[in-house]
């Protein structure tokens, strides 16, 4: 049943990494599929890959109000509602780089079938632009593009509308963070 012998190859190539934080020039976009999670439910996934190699997959799923926290005064229609778009704007931003805006239009009356048209939309279009790419760390500090724009833009634009935001966008890991606030921290100050 379980065999090891000579034909068992074991890839020593170089794995594949992360693009990294910061941003990047000269990333390609590789695309975009409709893919299902583990229950079944459909999702969009956006593949970039840079000159190194490197690659970063971002990731759109349904806005689930079960797992919405409306903001002070919002309904949770409302909150919905925002995530929603802001998830559109999203996904308008990267496409928008390969099809002028006048000619993105999708529209579905469920999210799979938003998913499925965006898709058949994006077929066949020339994905050969380079791309600036500005990748920072998410919650979890994995490697992921901002929840808000801009993020992506051609590579020959100047001067160029990316910027890091210290206020916003995270550049380091949280144990990074914490190690580089107790070393500059004095003696006198640390709570134990």
């Amino acid at each position: 049943m379980y065999t090891i012998n000579q034909s068992t190859t074991v890839d020593t190539g170089s794995s594949a990494s992360p693009i990294p934080v910061g941003i990047n020039e000269n990333v390609k976009f590789m695309g975009l599929e409709k893919k299902a999670d583990k229950n079944g439910k459909p999702y969009l996934s956006f593949m970039f890959q840079d000159s190194d190699g490197n690659s970063l997959m971002h990731n759109e799923f349904e806005v689930n109000p079960q797992y919405v926290t409306p903001k002070e005064g919002e309904t949770t229609e409302d909150a919905v509602n925002r995530r929603v778009n802001s998830m559109l704007v999203r996904i308008k931003h990267i496409c928008t780089q390969f099809i002028s805006t006048e000619q993105f239009v999708v529209t579905g009356n469920s999210f799979e079938e938003f998913c499925t048209n965006l898709v058949a939309l994006m077929a066949n279009k020339d994905y050969s632009k380079l791309l600036k790419l500005k990748v920072v760390y998410n919650y979890r500090d994995y490697n992921s593009l901002p929840n808000f724009t801009p993020f992506v833009e051609a590579q020959d634009k100047q001067p160029s509308s990316l910027e890091i935001s210290p206020k916003y966008d995270k550049m380091e890991i949280a144990a990074k963070e914490a190690t580089a606030e107790v070393a500059s921290s004095t003696e006198d100050v640390l709570p134990f």
